[in-house]
């Protein structure tokens, strides 16, 4: 498989010299699928179908955050995309869970469908792991489908190992009153390209984001996120919230396009950056795009170093500065942690969080 494209690209240009319309992405090598499997019992409501077959056209048309771009990976891989449901009407109390435990050099593709059937309510966790210096390549696609007055919850975990490179592209769609919420932690990798798509387009539908991350050292992270309202009174929120130190390099692009006839629709997007060291690459376009009169739309950023005040009150207590900026990071991870409704998946990230500090 030989890929020279580029991924997630931004909703509309801006100047080429900012270098952040898009990334390029190359990658030469075979391509493995991997089935998602459903860790544990399948709690009571929710069905599986190992392979969705015909029924994965029926959600073709939902957009995703990386794009498009990536497809042949998944097409030449042979991917079998399982398909996740929530029958309606039932509000299934056990979060479902898919864990993907990759190899040294291994190099797969998978992808998974949610649906919430009207009336009911679903949380989905994937998380990927490895050992720790491992190296490969994984692209993971998740297609989110709310029903009428439906809710999804999908959370992603990511702790590969540190010379793994992913894609991990996601769409949402809802229909009336419907709602997803993304929770999504990045922790490990050498290279992270990942994407969220939301598309608003019915009454009173809704979607949430929030997102923590940690880059050390030659990490590098590149995210894309969009919401594209077209439904009346639809509203969508997302956070961003991360540290950055070493030489690390992120990017994120968070844009909301109110549409022409989504009036009363809302939106709004935070960014919180702590850079740790001079030598970090930090870019952010938070953008807002509009064709209608009546939306209300809000951004914002705090992008730093660990303020003077702060730090002087934690040295004071006899805290050091490495630990001081410890415990900001940490604390930008942990409240997106929260979230996570399974303890076991939260002490996975406690864990890797403990061994990524030890290694400063």
């Amino acid at each position: 498989m030989n890929i020279d494209t580029t991924i997630n690209n931004l909703p509309i240009l801006t100047w080429n010299w900012l270098k952040i319309n898009n990334v390029p992405f190359s990658y030469s090598a075979a391509v493995n699928a991997a089935d998602s499997t459903v860790a544990g019992t399948l709690p009571e409501g929710v069905s599986y179908k190992a392979d969705a077959g015909s029924d994965t056209g029926a959600y073709a048309g939902i957009a995703t955050g990386v794009g498009k771009n990536t497809d042949s990976v998944f097409t030449e891989a042979k991917v079998r995309t399982a398909l996740i449901t929530a029958k309606k009407n039932v509000h299934v109390s056990a979060p479902v869970l898919i864990s993907f435990d990759q190899a040294d050099r291994s190099s797969t593709a998978s992808a998974q469908i949610i649906r919430a059937e009207e009336g009911s309510s679903v949380t989905v966790i994937i998380s990927y792991t490895s050992p720790e210096s491992a190296s490969g390549f994984q692209a993971v696609r998740t297609l989110c489908s709310a029903g009428k007055n439906a809710y999804i919850h999908l959370v992603k975990v990511q702790l590969l190992g540190s010379s793994f490179t992913q894609i991990d592209d996601t769409g949402t769609f809802c229909e009336e009153g419907g709602r997803v919420e993304v929770t999504q932690i990045i922790l490990g990798g050498k290279e992270t390209y990942a994407g969220v798509a939301a598309a608003l387009p019915s009454y009173q539908s809704s979607f949430k984001s929030d997102t923590a991350y940690l880059c050390m050292g030659e990490q590098k992270l590149d995210m894309n996120y969009i919401v594209r309202h077209t439904g009346r009174k639809t509203d969508c929120k997302m956070s961003v919230k991360g540290t950055l130190s070493g030489n690390a390099v992120k990017t994120y692009r968070g844009s909301i396009d109110f549409k022409s006839g989504c009036a009363g629709a809302t939106g709004n997007e935070q960014e919180e950056t702590l850079l740790l060291s001079p030598t970090v690459v930090n870019k952010s376009i938070p953008l807002i795009l509009c064709d209608e009169e009546d939306v209300a739309g809000e951004h914002g950023a705090t992008i730093g170093r660990l303020g003077e005040d702060t730090l002087f009150y934690m040295q004071s207590r006899g805290i050091s500065k490495q630990s001081a900026e410890q415990i900001m990071a940490r604390a930008k991870v942990a409240g997106t942690a929260a979230l996570i409704p399974d303890e076991t998946v939260v002490t996975k990230i406690n864990n890797y969080l403990d061994k990524a500090f030890a290694h400063e």
